[in-house]
């Protein structure tokens, strides 16, 4: 892991939601490389060095559960991924669950998006 900033992969393909995630994340402790699809998330991925993944469960190309087991293949269950959903039943937990991924309901808190990153990029560190 890096230190400050944390180089953090986001894939999302809502265009809002991106423009949101780069005005929160773009700057300060956060250095945002930002996807529209699971496809160019792992294309980037394995590209270029990161500290966290900000994935969609539902995009284009591969889905974030898809993106995050091929993370889980090269990086292990220590890497730090966190699934964007408004899913919460329990095939959801379950699957965020084997893949040892963190998760974020939708609709975002835009608010506290960056303390929550914060939090696990700290826990992570320990």
């Amino acid at each position: 892991m890096s230190t400050l900033p944390w180089r953090v992969l986001a894939a999302e393909d809502d265009p809002t939601a991106g423009l949101l995630m780069q005005a929160v994340l773009g700057g300060g402790d956060f250095v945002l490389t930002l996807v529209d699809n699971g496809n160019d998330a792992l294309a980037e991925f394995q590209r270029a060095s990161f500290d966290i993944a900000l994935l969609d469960v539902e995009m284009p190309g591969r889905d974030g559960f898809e993106v995050c087991s091929a993370i889980r293949r090269t990086h292990g269950a220590g890497f730090p991924v966190v699934l964007v959903t408004g899913r919460n039943d329990p095939l959801f937990l379950e699957k965020a669950r084997q893949l040892s991924a963190a998760y974020i309901a939708k609709p975002i808190d835009w608010t506290s998006l960056a303390g929550q990153l914060r939090s696990l990029l700290a826990a992570d560190k320990r």
